[in-house]
């Protein structure tokens, strides 16, 4: 069976090690984490999105995410896409990706 829901998600410590190299996507300030898409169909039931679905957040910011919920968050700071694609569009200019 090849249903896509089976497949484990995309895996990629590099990448992840690279985005907590860069500023917070919100505040501009060192980042510690690097946020995995929440509340976009892009995870499932203990499974994180993908690892390419991610952007720098400081330790806080990503606390305040997960605390506040991601509708309300997006409210604030915008989509979590938004700052997914521009992450991957700085990792494909630097030739990270």
């Amino acid at each position: 069976m090849t249903c896509h829901s089976l497949k484990k998600p995309y895996r990629n410590a590099a990448y992840l090690r690279w985005v907590k190299t860069l500023p917070s996507a919100i505040s501009r300030r060192p980042s510690d984490d690097a946020h995995h898409l929440i509340g976009h169909n892009q995870g499932g039931i203990g499974t994180k999105a993908p690892d390419l679905f991610v952007f720098p957040l400081t330790r806080d910011e990503h606390a305040e995410l997960h605390n506040m919920g991601w509708k309300e968050w997006e409210e604030l700071y915008g989509s979590q896409w938004m700052h997914v694609a521009k992450t991957l569009q700085l990792a494909v200019i630097e030739g990270v990706l």
